[in-house]
C-alpha cells in the first residue's frame, strides 16, 4: 500500500471481511454468491477498509464499486489509488473528461457497449467505479423509461448482459457503498444490485454506517400477487448477508477516530419579528437574517472559524451566502471586538459542475475566500448537494455544522452531522452541531418540553439516537447558569442523490421513486456517508501513533449546551419526554401545566372545573378536565407506562376517593416519627387527623378496601412506615413494646426499668415487670417472646404455687379455660353476654357463663392481680394489657 496504514479498527474490519467472504476450499461459488455487511460509523474509513480488503481478496480480479454520487465517486477513486490499486479503471458516470479522473488514469463512459469493450477486452485486474444511476436506464441511447418493476436494465447491467457482441466480465467482488440506499422497494432500479441474475458477482460487500430496516406495506407499487409489498430490508441475510463487522458512532468517538462533539442550541429572539400577517417568505427572510447575526456572535463565543449551513431550499442557501458578508461588515463596524472582520461565504448546489464543487470545497477547507484572502470566518451554504461520503479536509476543515432549517429525516440529519465529525489521527478536534431555535414572542424557554419551537432540536437528537442509541443515554447536559458560563451536570437516569444532467451533475434516475418508498420508521432507518479516511499527504489513516485511537474515559461524552439560562431538571425532562420516550406536544402541554400547578399549590389535586392560563398570551387551558382524562385512561389501562411514571413523579392522585388515604397516611407518618410505632390509641389525633381511629378502621376485615390491588398498595405503604402496623396481638401490647424498645435502646442495654417510668403516657417499668412474670411470659405468643428477648428481657423465676385438685379449679381458671376454648373455636374474644361455654375438667363438664365472666373481669380489672391481667391480655383482651 502506498503510505496508507490501517488503524486498529480497520485492521479488525478487513480481517472480518476476508474471513466472512471467503469461498469454500473447493472454490465452489454459492448460487447467489457470498454476501456480507459492514456497519461502520460515518467518517471511520469504510472506503479505505473496503479497498484494502479488495486488494487482499482479489488482487487480480474484477472489482466493482457502487456509490450514490459523483463527488463520492471521484473521492473513492482517489482513495483506492492511494491504497495501491493500480489496475486499469473505468468509471460508469457522466463526468466525461474530468481532469481529476484523467489524472488518476480512469476512463469514463455511460455507454454499455463501450463499457463492455473496455471491461472485457483483457484479462487481469480491473476496477469499475459506478454511481447507482448506472443501474437505471435514463441517459442511455434507447432512453427506456424506468418501469416500476425495475426490469429495464441500466448501463452496467446491459454491459454485463452483452452489447453488440461485447460482454463485460462478471465481478469477483462488488462493493456496494452507502448500501442503505439500496434498501426499500425491491421494484426500484437500484435494487437490481441484489439480483445475481442481473448483476452477477462472486462476492458482495455492503458498506453502511447504519442499516435501514423495513416492513412490507400492502397495496403499494411493487406488490406481489398476494398483495404483499416486496421490500429489501438490511436485516434480510438472503439479500445482504450477515453483519461481518460493526463499529458504532459512540465507539468511534471514544476511540478518537471521530471528533468529540457538542450540540449548541442557539435560542434566537428576533427583535424585529414579523407580525402574524406576514407572508411565509417574509418570515423566512427575517429568520435567515436573525440567524446570520446569531452565528457571527456564536463564532466569537466559541472560537469556531468555519461553519457549514444546511438549508431545505437551494434559494435559501444562495441568499444566506450572498447576504452574509454584508451583514458581517455592518456588525463589525458597530462592534469590531465581537464580530469578525473578513467573512467569506460561498454556496453550492447540484447544478454546479463537479470541478467547481471541488474548488469551492477546497477553498472553504483551507479558510480562503473566492479572492484568495484568508478569512476570519468561512461559511459554506448548501442544500442536499453535500451528501454521503464528501470528505472536507484542509488547513481549517469544518468547525461546525448548522441546521438552518428543520430536518425530519434521520437520513439527512446524520449526513449533515457527518460533515463535521471527521478528524485526522490524534487531532483532538471538538466539533459543534449548531441547532437554531427561533422562540416565539414572549415564549418562556423553561416550557421547552411542550414547545413547538424546539422541534429542530428534537429532530437532531432523534436522528443521532437512530444512528447510535447510546448517544442520548450517555449525553451530558450543559446549561448556562450565567451568560457566557456553562456548567455541566449529571448524565441522564438517546435522501436524495444529486444527479447529472450533462452539465456536471448526475441525475438520480430513481430519485422520485426513492422518496416515495423511503418511509421506514425514524428509529430504525439511517443514512451515512463514508470517505477515504486518510487520503494523500497529511491525511494518511493511521500514520500517527495508534494510541490516539485508544479509549479515553469521559472524553467521548457528548455535551448539550443551551444559549439561554436553563434549569438542568428542565433539560433532563425535555430529553426524557421528547427524545427517549417521544410524546405528543398536546399531551405535554397538559403535563407542563400540571407541573406549574404542583409547583404553585404543592399538590397534584386539581378540581375538575379548574382552568389555568398558559404563556404570555394567557391562553385558557382546562387543566382539571385534562387531569380527569388521565385518570380515566389509567383506569382503562390505556395510559402509556412512561406517562404514568411522569405523573406519579408529580404526586398524581389517581383516585379522588383514594386521596383521603394518602392524606391520612401523612399524619400517620408524623405519628410514627414521634412514637416509633403505628400502634396509636383510638383517640390519637395528629395534624387534625384522627389517626388512631383511622388505623383501627384499616385493621378491620376489609378495612383496606375491596379492590385487591389498591388494598395491596395501601398495605405496602403502611408497612413501609411500620412493618408491624397490624400485628397478631393487641395494640396496647404493641404500643408498650415499641415504647420500651425505644427507651431501652436509649439506655444502652439497660434492662431494669423501675415501675412508674412514663414515656408517651405508658408506664414502661410496670409493663416490663408484668411481661417478665413467668405466668404472663408463658401466655405470650412465640413472636412476642422473641421481641422481648431481643431487648434483653427474660422471664423471672416462677413462684411455686399451691397445688389444687382438678375439681378444685377456681372460677377464674374455669373462665380462662373457657375463653381459650372459645377463641380457638371462633377466632375471636368478643363474646355475647349471655353465652355459656361448656368446658371439661377431669372428665366433668362445667357450664361457664363466659360473657358474664368477661364483663365482671373487665369491671373489676383494677382489683385483679397482675398475673391474672397478664393472662387475659395474652388472650387478646386489650383492656387487660
Amino acid at each position: 500500500m502506498q503510505g496508507i496504514s490501517l488503524r486498529p479498527h480497520q485492521v479488525e474490519a478487513v480481517d472480518s471481511i476476508i474471513e466472512g467472504l471467503a469461498l469454500p476450499l473447493d472454490g465452489t461459488v454459492p448460487a447467489s454468491g457470498r454476501r456480507g455487511q459492514v456497519h461502520m460509523s460515518t467518517g471511520s474509513g469504510k472506503t479505505i477498509t473496503a479497498a484494502v480488503a479488495a486488494l487482499r481478496m482479489v488482487p487480480r480480479g474484477v472489482v466493482g464499486v457502487l456509490v450514490p454520487t459523483l463527488d463520492l465517486l471521484t473521492q473513492t477513486v482517489e482513495a483506492w489509488r492511494a491504497v495501491g490499486h493500480s489496475a486499469p479503471a473505468v468509471a460508469v458516470c457522466s463526468l466525461g473528461a474530468d481532469p481529476l479522473l484523467e489524472a488518476l488514469n480512469v476512463r469514463c463512459t455511460t455507454n454499455p457497449t463501450q463499457l463492455a469493450l473496455w471491461a472485457g477486452a483483457q484479462d487481469g485486474p480491473l476496477l469499475v467505479f459506478a454511481t447507482y444511476a448506472s443501474l437505471s436506464p435514463q441517459g442511455l441511447d434507447d432512453d427506456q423509461g424506468d418501469e416500476e418493476t425495475g426490469a429495464a436494465p441500466g448501463a452496467l447491467e446491459r454491459a454485463l448482459r452483452g452489447s453488440y457482441g461485447q460482454t463485460m466480465r462478471p465481478f469477483d467482488l462488488l462493493v456496494v457503498d452507502e448500501a442503505h440506499r439500496t434498501s426499500g422497494d425491491l421494484g426500484k432500479a437500484w435494487a437490481a444490485v441484489h439480483d445475481q441474475g442481473r448483476v452477477p458477482a462472486v462476492r458482495r460487500l455492503y458498506m453502511t454506517a447504519t442499516p435501514r430496516l423495513w416492513e412490507a406495506s400492502p397495496g403499494s407499487a411493487g406488490a406481489d400477487e398476494t398483495g404483499g409489498h416486496l421490500v429489501a430490508s438490511m436485516d434480510d441475510e438472503t439479500l445482504y448477508g450477515p453483519v461481518l463487522f460493526e463499529f458504532g458512532l459512540m465507539e468511534s468517538v471514544e476511540r478518537g477516530v471521530l471528533a468529540r462533539f457538542e450540540i449548541d442550541v442557539l435560542e434566537i429572539r428576533d427583535p424585529q419579528s414579523p407580525g402574524p400577517d406576514a407572508s411565509v417568505e417574509e418570515r423566512r427572510g427575517r429568520r435567515l437574517a436573525a440567524l446570520q447575526e446569531a452565528l457571527l456572535k456564536h463564532a466569537d463565543t466559541t472560537g469556531v472559524r468555519s461553519f457549514m449551513t444546511f438549508h431545505s431550499r437551494t434559494l435559501d442557501a444562495m441568499s444566506f451566502a450572498r447576504a452574509l458578508p454584508e451583514t458581517a461588515a455592518e456588525l463589525h463596524a458597530t462592534d469590531p471586538v465581537t464580530y469578525p472582520g473578513r467573512v467569506g461565504a460561498e454556496w453550492l448546489s447540484g447544478e454546479h459542475p463537479a470541478a467547481h464543487r471541488r474548488m469551492v470545497l477546497g477553498r472553504f477547507a483551507d479558510g480562503i475566500d473566492a479572492d484568495g484572502w484568508v478569512t476570519d470566518l468561512g461559511v459554506l451554504s448548501s442544500c442536499r448537494v453535500l451528501g454521503e461520503g464528501v470528505d472536507i479536509r484542509g488547513k481549517r476543515g469544518v468547525g461546525a455544522v448548522v441546521f438552518a432549517d428543520t430536518r425530519s429525516s434521520p437520513v439527512d440529519i446524520v449526513q449533515v452531522i457527518g460533515r463535521g465529525l471527521r478528524q485526522n489521527p490524534g487531532e483532538g478536534k471538538v466539533s459543534r452541531i449548531v441547532v437554531p431555535v427561533f422562540l416565539e414572542p414572549g415564549e418562556d424557554p423553561s416550557d421547552m418540553m411542550a414547545s413547538p419551537s424546539y422541534r429542530p432540536l428534537v429532530a437532531v437528537l432523534q436522528g443521532l439516537r437512530a444512528h447510535d442509541e447510546r448517544v442520548i443515554e450517555r449525553m451530558t447536559l450543559g446549561t448556562t447558569t450565567a451568560r457566557g458560563k456553562a456548567t455541566s451536570v449529571v448524565a441522564l437516569d438517546p435522501v436524495r442523490e444529486e444527479g447529472d444532467d450533462g452539465n456536471g451533475q448526475e441525475h438520480d434516475a430513481d430519485e422520485d421513486q426513492e422518496q416515495q418508498t423511503d418511509t421506514a420508521p425514524a428509529g430504525t432507518e439511517d443514512s451515512t456517508e463514508d470517505d477515504a479516511a486518510g487520503i494523500g499527504a497529511g491525511h494518511e489513516s493511521g500514520t500517527e501513533d495508534d494510541a490516539a485511537e485508544e479509549e479515553h474515559p469521559g472524553s467521548g461524552v457528548p455535551l448539550l449546551r443551551f444559549s439561554l439560562p436553563r434549569d438542568p431538571g428542565t433539560i433532563a425532562l425535555f430529553l426524557r419526554t421528547r427524545i427517549l420516550h417521544p410524546d405528543s406536544e398536546i399531551w405535554l402541554t397538559g403535563y407542563n401545566a400540571l407541573r406549574h400547578w404542583v409547583a404553585e399549590h404543592r399538590s397534584a389535586e386539581v378540581p375538575l372545573d379548574e382552568v389555568v392560563e398558559l404563556g404570555e398570551e394567557r391562553i385558557t387551558y382546562a387543566l382539571g378536565a385534562w387531569v380527569s382524562e388521565q385518570r380515566r385512561a389509567f383506569r382503562l389501562g390505556t395510559l402509556k407506562a412512561w406517562r404514568a411514571d411522569l405523573l406519579n413523579e408529580l404526586g398524581m392522585v389517581w383516585s379522588v376517593a383514594d386521596a383521603g388515604f394518602w392524606k391520612n397516611l401523612t399524619a400517620a407518618r408524623a405519628y410514627h416519627a414521634v412514637h416509633g410505632s403505628l400502634a396509636a390509641p383510638k383517640d390519637a389525633v395528629v395534624e387534625g387527623v384522627a389517626v388512631g381511629q383511622w388505623l383501627a378502621n384499616l385493621r378491620k376485615a376489609g378495612g383496606l378496601g375491596k379492590d385487591e390491588v389498591r388494598a395491596a398498595e395501601r398495605r405496602a405503604a403502611l408497612e413501609a412506615i411500620d412493618p408491624e402496623w397490624h400485628p397478631g396481638w393487641s395494640m396496647e401490647w404493641q404500643r408498650h413494646y415499641a415504647t420500651a424498645r425505644a427507651l431501652l435502646a436509649e439506655e444502652g442495654g439497660l434492662t431494669e426499668v423501675l415501675p412508674g417510668v412514663l414515656v408517651h403516657g405508658c408506664d414502661v417499668g410496670t409493663w416490663v415487670l408484668r411481661q417478665r412474670d413467668s405466668a404472663t411470659w408463658e401466655a405470650l405468643l412465640p413472636e412476642q417472646r422473641e421481641r422481648l428477648e431481643a431487648l434483653g428481657l427474660t422471664p423471672l423465676p416462677a413462684v411455686p404455687a399451691k397445688k389444687t385438685t382438678a375439681g378444685g379449679a377456681g372460677a377464674f381458671e374455669r373462665g380462662v379455660l373457657a375463653l381459650e376454648q372459645y377463641r380457638a373455636r371462633t377466632g375471636t374474644v368478643t363474646v355475647p353476654r349471655a353465652h355459656i361455654e361448656t368446658v371439661t375438667i377431669d372428665g366433668q363438664e362445667h357450664g361457664v357463663k363466659l360473657g358474664v365472666f368477661l364483663t365482671n373481669s373487665k369491671t373489676r380489672r383494677a382489683k385483679l392481680a397482675a398475673d391474672k391481667l397478664a393472662v387475659l391480655a395474652a388472650l387478646g383482651l386489650d383492656w387487660a394489657a
